[in-house]
């Protein structure tokens, strides 16, 4: 009798299923990769290791923040262009021995910058002005109410209460009665603040760094009238003058913007000289971070105002190259406003439209620099290290 034929099912061997859980995650894994290159494929990134990268070296002061910024590094990159950094202070780069072995520097300020072409007299030197950021003083908004009912310091009229206008005058004579902060009661009839240590201005180093001279420049023009030392024994003079007010401080720091936007920065300085642009970075993370800007954290913006215009020296192609790239390529200069710098307008001109509409764009008010025309100068080059050396006993 014939017998319908029969279907066995047989269970499929183990080693089957072992590759089948072996191919699920490589599978997943090349469509990952296969999904990035497509993505790097689009942006032209993945062409990148098979072109030239000119790497650049520099040596940069306080402005190194901008090259350290990952959305410039990524911009900088496309144009295949790579920037090493040696981190050191304005003063120390124009004494550095090994100067001319670097593509480019870029100190904080103009002093700084003749001190470079000096040493590189009869060499090439291309100088390059991308964006520019004034002196100001860092503090906090009870600081600040207490400075205020001194008359030390009163509001900008636009300034929505992040920006005062500060009067050097009377801060130095606030500094020099030996005032302490809990002897000054706040606007509004508030209690002083508790804080038991004596009103001053902690600035960086008058001997390594720019911001710290050129406070020192602010405070010794204040001293004399609105007027810059005349000779030698008079920067000296003006010098001596000085010196108490940086001495009450004891030892001074390079860098005083990183310790301000800490949660603990009103314990280590509850006014700091900083940058302009280090302060505006600062709101724009607490932006990004939080969607609320720091309205405990304000800026003091003295009447006699200064801006310090950073250049970026280059001392070959590839320095000249970059200094191109970073005072003309579109995403750059706007990165720069992301970061808080004030850029150029057409032809070089000082211009605070674009960092206004900026700052207006992420719902924050535009300062002024200063109250007038008057402007802060510093003594000539010779007299001004005199002067720095004398207060700051550099070696």
């Amino acid at each position: 009798m014939n017998q319908e034929p029969g279907f066995t099912v047989v269970d499929p061997p183990r080693s089957v299923f072992r590759r089948k859980r072996f191919l699920l995650p490589f599978g997943i894994a090349v469509a990952t990769a296969l999904t990035g290159a497509v993505a790097l494929f689009a942006s032209g990134t993945v062409a990148l290791p098979w072109q030239d990268v000119t790497v650049v070296r520099g040596m940069l002061a306080s402005k190194r923040e901008f090259f350290q910024d990952p959305e410039v590094r990524r911009i900088l990159m496309k144009h295949r262009v790579q920037v090493e950094i040696t981190p050191v202070g304005s003063r120390d780069l124009a004494y550095r021995e090994d100067l001319h072995s670097f593509d480019f520097v870029f100190p904080s300020g103009q002093s700084m910058a003749e001190l470079v072409y000096r040493r590189r007299a009869g060499k090439t030197t291309s100088p390059y002005k991308p964006f520019f950021t004034p002196i100001v003083l860092g503090t906090y908004r009870d600081y600040a109410e207490a400075l205020e009912q001194r008359g030390v310091i009163t509001p900008q009229p636009d300034g929505d209460g992040f920006y005062y206008n500060l009067s050097v005058p009377k801060l130095i004579e606030v500094v020099e009665q030996g005032t302490f902060w809990n002897q000054l009661p706040r606007k509004g009839g508030k209690d002083p603040v508790t804080n038991s240590n004596r009103v001053i201005a902690q600035t960086p180093d008058p001997c390594r760094t720019y911001s710290g001279s050129t406070w020192l420049g602010l405070l010794a023009f204040a001293k004399n009238g609105n007027q810059t030392p005349v000779d030698e024994s008079d920067a000296l003079r003006l010098a001596r003058d000085v010196k108490p007010l940086f001495d009450i401080e004891g030892q001074h720091g390079e860098e005083l913007a990183p310790k301000y936007v800490t949660p603990e920065g009103r314990t280590f300085a509850p006014v700091v000289v900083i940058y302009e642009h280090q302060y505006l970075a600062h709101q724009f993370r607490m932006l990004d971070r939080t969607g609320a800007a720091d309205r405990e954290r304000v800026l003091l913006y003295p009447e006699a105002q200064h801006e310090t215009v950073p250049e970026l020296l280059a001392f070959t192609p590839a320095g000249s190259r970059l200094g191109e790239l970073v005072t003309r390529e579109p995403d750059l200069r706007k990165r720069a406003l992301e970061l808080g710098f004030r850029v150029f307008g057409s032809g070089g001109s000082f211009d605070q439209s674009e960092l206004s509409a900026h700052l207006g764009g992420r719902g924050l008010p535009s300062p002024r620099s200063g109250v007038g025309d008057t402007e802060t100068w510093l003594p000539p080059r010779d007299l001004f290290e005199q002067m720095i050396t004398e207060v700051g006993g550099c070696t």
